[in-house]
């Protein structure tokens, strides 16, 4: 999903550099500039889920050891 973001980000780039050279209304531009924008806060986001997820299982991880160790000690 992340890669089809990436995509559609560098699609909204060569969108705007087009708009900007080519289309006498702004309006495209605004479009294009949006896109990138949406892309641009969604891999923010599922940067940020990912991360989270991931130091959630590390800390699960680091829990089950500490109960290992307590068990053993007994």
């Amino acid at each position: 999903m992340q890669a089809v973001r990436l995509i559609l980000m560098v699609l909204a780039i060569a969108g705007i550099i087009y708009a900007v050279e080519y289309v006498p209304r702004g309006i495209a531009v605004w479009f294009w500039v949006v896109l990138l924008g949406v892309g641009f806060v969604g891999l923010l986001y599922t940067f940020r889920l990912t991360q989270r997820r991931l130091r959630a299982e590390r800390r699960e991880a680091e829990q089950r050891e500490k109960r290992r160790s307590r068990r053993t000690k007994r």
